[in-house]
């Protein structure tokens, strides 16, 4: 039986499609709702004296926390409030949908299928592919 699902979002229509897909089987099931963003952190290179790699978390705007708290709302939609939790997250998306997951005793995991081509999945991987790989629940990818 599906308690709890939980859809990562992105922004992408793709999520959105993704949100409505666990929205609906949430309500059909009576299942608890996390929706998730995940902020990343933004790689930044030093060209000074030493040549050094790092990742910096830049903290949102004002507005910018208005606009996700938005997109967690338009994803929860008409699910019942007591039903649905609304999380902001920083870290690796797949790693930190997956960490996320784990911590609230997920039964499914929903995401949105990328339209990466190869060379695109390649280069930066597909989170929903990584996120399959990783998880130790089920995952559904909406295309």
């Amino acid at each position: 039986m599906l308690g709890h699902i939980l859809v990562a979002i992105d922004g992408s229509e793709g999520a959105r499609r993704a949100a409505r897909f666990a929205r609906e089987l949430a309500g059909k099931l009576d299942a608890r709702l996390t929706v998730l963003v995940v902020l990343e952190p933004i790689p930044m290179i030093n060209v000074g004296f030493a040549d050094v790699y790092g990742l910096a978390r830049r903290q949102p705007t004002e507005e910018e926390l208005q606009h996700l708290q938005r997109a967690l709302d338009e994803a929860a939609g008409d699910h019942p409030a007591d039903r649905v939790e609304k999380v902001i997250e920083y870290g690796n998306a797949a790693e930190t949908i997956v960490a996320q997951a784990e911590a609230r005793g997920v039964d499914l995991i929903v995401v949105g299928a990328r339209g990466m081509g190869a060379v695109g999945r390649f280069l930066v991987g597909s989170v929903s592919d990584r996120v399959i790989h990783l998880a130790k629940c089920s995952v559904t990818v909406v295309h």
